[in-house]
Order: C-alpha cells, then sequence, then structure tokens
C-alpha cells in the first residue's frame, strides 16, 4: 500500500511540473491586446502543456523579472528579444511570434515619417536596457529617457513632456485599450516604419538545470508547430496562412 502510494505521488509530481516564469506586469491585458505577447505566450503555454508542464506567471516589470530571474527566484522571463549580451549568460527558447520595434506618438504630431523627427531636440522614451533603447540610439535620437516603468512614459508622451515612445509593435494597441480607453486604437500613431526585425522569446539562464528546462520546451514547440490548435492561435490575433507557414518554415527543418 505505502509502495503503491509512493508512486502515484511520484506520478502526479512528473504529470504536473510547475516552472516559474517573470511575465509583465499587465500580463491578462498583453494578452488580449498584443498579438506579439499573446499571440507568444499562448504558443509558449502550448508547447509546456504538450510536456506535461504548468507554467506559473509572477507578475513584475522587466527588469525586476530579469533581476528574480538573475537572483534564481525564477525560472524562465518572458517576453525577450535574442541580443549578443544576453547570449553571453542567458538561454532562449526557439523563436516565438516574430515582432518588430515601432515608433509610438500622438496623433497631433506633425511628424509622419523618420525623416519627419528633429533628432537634436526631441525626445524618445523607452525601457531601460530594453533594445529599444539601443535601436533609439541607432536610429539617431540624441534625447533618450530610459525608465522601468512604461506607464510613466505613456504619461509623459500624453503630457507632451517627451516626443516619442519606443516599443514593440503591440504595446501601444494595449496603452489605448486599457488606459486611453480608445476602441479604435487611435490614441496613438506610429512613424516610420518597423525596426529590428526579431522573435519574441522565453530565456532563462544558462545552467544545467534551466537547458533540461529549454530543453523540454523546445521540444514541446517542435511537436506543436503543425497542430490546428497552434493555427487558430495565429488566426486568433489576426495573422495570416502565409505568417503560419513562414513560422512553420523554420520548425520543419528542425
Amino acid at each position: 500500500m505505502i509502495l503503491f502510494m509512493s508512486f502515484s505521488v511520484l506520478a502526479e509530481a512528473i504529470k504536473f511540473k510547475e516552472v516559474s516564469i517573470a511575465v509583465y506586469v499587465e500580463h491578462e491585458q498583453y494578452i488580449q491586446a498584443s498579438p506579439v505577447y499573446g499571440g507568444s505566450w499562448r504558443i509558449l503555454e502550448l508547447a509546456a502543456e504538450s510536456q506535461n508542464i504548468k507554467l506559473v506567471p509572477q507578475k513584475v516589470n522587466w527588469q525586476g523579472g530579469l533581476q528574480r530571474l538573475k537572483a534564481e527566484k525564477v525560472e524562465l522571463a518572458f517576453p525577450a528579444f535574442k541580443t549578443k549580451e544576453r547570449e553571453t549568460w542567458a538561454i532562449f527558447t526557439l523563436p516565438l511570434i516574430p515582432a518588430s520595434s515601432v515608433i509610438y506618438t500622438l496623433p497631433d504630431n506633425p511628424a509622419n515619417n523618420i525623416s519627419d523627427i528633429d533628432f537634436s531636440s526631441e525626445t524618445i522614451g523607452v525601457t531601460s536596457k530594453s533594445v529599444q533603447e539601443v535601436l533609439a540610439k541607432e536610429v539617431g535620437f540624441q534625447h533618450i529617457y530610459a525608465t522601468t516603468e512604461r506607464e510613466q512614459l505613456f504619461s509623459m508622451l500624453k503630457e507632451k513632456r517627451i516626443d516619442y515612445l519606443f516599443f514593440v509593435h503591440g504595446v501601444g494597441e494595449y496603452y489605448c485599450i486599457f488606459h486611453d480607453k480608445s476602441e479604435d486604437f487611435d490614441c496613438l500613431k506610429t512613424v516610420g516604419g518597423k525596426y529590428g526585425a526579431k522573435s519574441a522569446h522565453a530565456l532563462a539562464l544558462n545552467t544545467p538545470e534551466s537547458n533540461i528546462i529549454m530543453a523540454e520546451l523546445n521540444t514541446g514547440l517542435i511537436a506543436i508547430h503543425d497542430t490546428e490548435e497552434l493555427k487558430d492561435i495565429f488566426k486568433h490575433y489576426g495573422f495570416t496562412s502565409q505568417d503560419v507557414a513562414n513560422w512553420q518554415a523554420f520548425f520543419n527543418k528542425k
């Protein structure tokens, strides 16, 4: 009887392995409003479930998430772009939803193209130590306001204390829905094109334990890449059949 109960407890532990993951404070709102964030999360969750892993979100700002990861208080952080600096200490899932960064401003700003921006006098807001902070310098901005608090940046833009925001595409839509209460996503506009095309990932510290988790998640991504559930996620967030095919092409090589 004792032996049977021991095996039952072990089987239950194997069936549902919990993995902690740092996510945005506004996790549910981003799932609803941002195709990149929401689509990537649902794909990651589906991949995890296929490997009997339950992701346990811990809500925190992005820099706080990285700090918790490095202190080994969480096992994963989401979402993340690959950068050369991060690759020196982190490991990543296989690609999730493709993502680009865009410059947002208020609708009454006359700038519509990158050539309309006065880089010598106008200020852009970014998340501290983000990919967008690097991109803002590369684009040519001389005045960059960086903070860990995205909500502060939205407020500063609305009060016209800064002129632009540099975020992953979809963050502006989140703001318009949940803060400006705009039904038409028209509380912000984009200036110029898209920058720094990458894919979203989850990342982890490069440790033996994390490599095991990452291998399981990547196995799950390969396992689900051609399923109807995967296609439904892309469709739900407005992606086309070609978008799905382009994403699947990477996994067909695995």
